[in-house]
């Protein structure tokens, strides 16, 4: 009988010597040893087949590469769906406040106007001074003094001169323009509190507010957030009365009193200095200004 301890050593012999014959032996050679391979399927099989529905039954397989893809199109589709939504909901607000924007302005101001949609092609960055050129003149109807917006009805300036293909903007913002007057809009009609105010030369105007009190005797303070129009009959054309000249960003203690405000009015386009296209409008004749 073989000794346990020779056994032990010739163990990793035979199974070196087993290797090398498979790997050196041709695979048709090897057929005889696929028998033992059938044997040991059909004395498993009877038990696997319980397991494997056990298994199937405890964790079921996932959906199959086809069910995946349908749910991806489903689910980009409602995304797209959802996109489109929102986006026509952000068109509607612009549109709507658009409509409160002229409500507003005609009902103060009904006087036909001419509008002619002129490109800047030289700003302030480009000039010496702080105006801003746009490509219309005398030939599309442009006259000095003609009021200059853009998009949501905001104020940017007026003509100072024109020739007759172009025309120089002075933006109401600019040190150079001198003081506006507005008025801060807070219950939706033009009945607000007055405020007269100052270019600071940051892109903002600043000054102080009325002292109104209601019929109570509280005191009607500017909030930040509050719209702020053009009300300047004396110095600006009657067809850009209630023209936007922003909102109100800050509001300070006034030095002349504490109970007199100051505030700090910010156009809702960033830099007019920097706009690329203004809307320039001229009083229709027989309209006034």
């Amino acid at each position: 009988m073989l000794n346990p301890a020779h056994a032990q050593r010739l163990l990793p012999a035979t199974i070196a010597l087993m290797i090398v014959v498979g790997v050196a032996i041709p695979a048709r050679y090897l057929g005889w040893v696929n028998h033992f391979g059938w044997l040991v399927t059909t004395l498993v099989a009877p038990i696997s087949h319980p397991l494997a529905a056990f298994s199937r039954w405890a964790s079921p397989a996932s959906a199959l590469p086809q069910d995946n893809e349908q749910l991806r199109m489903l689910r980009e589709e409602l995304e797209a769906r959802q996109q489109e939504l929102l986006r026509r909901q952000l068109e509607i607000d612009r549109l709507t406040r658009a409509l409160e924007d002229m409500n507003v302005f005609s009902a103060v101001n009904p006087a036909p106007v001419r509008q002619v949609d002129a490109p800047i092609f030289a700003s302030s960055s480009d000039l010496s001074s702080g105006v801003l050129r746009a490509r219309a003149g005398t030939r599309e109807g442009v006259e000095a003094g003609s009021v200059a917006t853009t998009s949501g009805m905001q104020l940017v300036g007026r003509v100072l001169s024109v020739s007759a293909r172009t025309c120089d903007i002075m933006p109401f913002t600019d040190r150079a323009a001198g003081p506006i007057q507005g008025v801060i809009i807070f219950d939706g009609t033009p009945n607000g509190l007055v405020c007269k105010l100052e270019p600071t030369g940051e892109g903002t105007v600043r000054g102080p507010v009325e002292d109104r009190r209601d019929a109570s005797g509280a005191a009607i303070e500017p909030r930040i957030g509050q719209q702020v129009r053009l009300n300047d009959p004396g110095r600006w054309p009657r067809d850009a009365q209630m023209l936007l000249l922003g909102t109100v960003v800050a509001v300070e203690t006034s030095p002349d009193g504490p109970l007199r405000k100051v505030v700090t009015v910010r156009p809702t386009i960033e830099r007019l200095e920097r706009v690329s296209e203004v809307v320039l409008r001229t009083a229709m004749p027989g309209g006034g200004r």
